[in-house]
């Protein structure tokens, strides 16, 4: 059985840190990007079953990503932050989205399978 694969894209060092923390205790394997252009490229390189993306990121912004990711087949979960996440919901109907600052809780119940699939 394939171990899952966990892509954390955030240009915050310390939300990656937090993020791999917590997929590492549920034993998902995790590549991190610190901007849309690094991102895009692990994105074309690897299958992935969850992405948390962050919107706003240096170099191509998290809605260029987003595009990306809904290209893939089969496509990841995606769980979006945004300090922002309000304005945004509905340009992400198949996504998570997460207010920052989010609960570390939610984040964990979404990495272990317990929180439901949006839609």
């Amino acid at each position: 059985m394939r171990q899952p694969r966990l892509l954390v894209i955030e240009d915050d060092p310390d939300v990656q840190a937090l993020l791999v923390k917590l997929a590492g205790r549920r034993g998902i394997a995790v590549d991190r990007a610190g901007d849309g252009e690094e991102a895009i490229r692990l994105l074309g390189n690897g299958q992935y079953d969850v992405v948390v993306l962050d919107l706003m990121l240096p170099k191509v912004n998290g809605f260029r990503v987003a595009e990306v990711v809904r290209a893939l087949d089969p496509r990841p979960r995606l769980i979006v932050f945004s300090a922002l996440s309000r304005y945004f919901g509905e340009q992400f109907p198949e996504a998570v989205i997460l207010q920052k600052p989010f609960d570390v809780s939610r984040i964990d119940d979404i990495l272990s399978g317990k929180a439901p699939r949006p839609g």
